[in-house]
């Protein structure tokens, strides 16, 4: 006669579901907050700089931690945005402006595009790209 052992299966069950609730909370609070994914406000009045993004790209997560560690200088002066891939309206906003994942395009107040900039790997290129473009 087969004895099920019950507490055993069920308490692997209870840990893993546990440790996937703690990964994708942890996941939540690692991510940079504040990042509008509002691509509508590029022609009303501010400079915006977007990044073309995807999770998955580690190029594109890269250049989001260096704006993310920029942003505070630029505050007032530029809106930063995030278009994501696997949302419909950042699909389609990277569709229409033709771009590769993980570059960043630059508007201008009036909307009028004024570049895209693929390959920043340094806090410092990136500051370098936003002050020759919005000073």
């Amino acid at each position: 006669m087969h004895q099920v052992q019950t507490g055993s299966a069920t308490r692997t069950a209870l840990i893993t579901v546990f440790a996937i609730v703690a990964f994708l909370v942890g996941a939540f609070f690692l991510l940079p907050k504040g990042f509008s994914g509002d691509t509508s406000i590029i022609g009303q009045g501010s400079n915006v700089a977007v990044l073309a993004h995807n999770k998955d790209s580690v190029q594109s997560l890269n250049l989001m931690e260096l704006m993310n560690q920029v942003r505070d200088v630029y505050a007032g002066r530029v809106e930063f945005v995030v278009a994501d891939a696997n949302t419909p309206q950042g699909r389609a906003f990277i569709d229409k402006q033709r771009v590769e994942l993980g570059t960043l395009l630059l508007f201008y107040p009036n909307g009028t595009r004024l570049r895209v900039v693929s390959n920043i790997d340094s806090q410092s290129m990136l500051r370098s790209t936003l002050d020759s473009a919005f000073n």
